[in-house]
């Protein structure tokens, strides 16, 4: 091989490594964007997802705190059944024990386990207050009432928004997952459990 051939085939070497180098950098270039959509994405997804327990959660705890102020609504009367106030707070403290989490929910007895007490409870909070003999005479229990009787009426509206966002997530990492997990995210195995039981 003379030397002109020589010359000839480092400066192909040259150009074609020129290419290529070019090409990757064109590559990544194009990725970065890209992955930064991606994760943008799947943040919103998760920040949604967040915000929607949140709200739901903290709604449950008002709910919660209106009955404990039911029931020491009534105890300002003072002529009650003490005994029954004192089960019934018991009760009442003992809801927030039993609810379910982000998890445990997973086991949709939980779920229906929490909703039976919590309804029963409820019921039973509500008969203390208005069986007094003079319930008519502090109507700030019937305002108590109407309140605790609206947020049970906003929890199946609470849930559906939940599992509309947590089915959105669970499409997207079904869709996106390894591209996420390969930018460094971490991405559940488990898809997000709804309340909503498959059909």
């Amino acid at each position: 091989m003379n030397y002109r051939n020589i010359i000839f085939l480092f400066f192909i070497a040259v150009v074609a490594g020129g290419i290529f180098s070019c090409s990757r950098k064109a590559k990544k270039a194009a990725e970065g964007p890209a992955r930064d959509s991606l994760i943008m994405e799947y943040q919103a997804l998760q920040d949604s997802l967040d915000k929607e327990w949140k709200v739901m959660i903290e709604d449950d705890d008002e709910k919660i705190a209106l009955l404990k102020r039911l029931i020491l609504e009534v105890s300002y009367t003072n002529s009650y059944d003490k005994q029954r106030f004192e089960a019934l707070n018991e009760m009442v403290d003992q809801l927030k024990q039993m609810r379910y989490d982000r998890e445990s929910m997973r086991d949709s007895q939980m779920i229906d386990a929490y909703d039976s007490a919590t309804f029963a409870v409820t019921d039973q909070v509500i008969d203390f207050a208005r069986s007094h003999p003079r319930y008519k005479d502090f109507p700030f229990m019937e305002e108590l009432i109407n309140e605790i009787n609206q947020k049970n009426d906003l929890i199946l509206i609470y849930r559906v928004h939940y599992d509309n966002w947590a089915k959105d997530l669970n499409a997207f990492i079904k869709k996106r997952g390894k591209k996420l997990r390969k930018f460094g995210q971490v991405v559940p195995d488990k898809p997000v459990p709804l309340f909503q039981l498959p059909s």
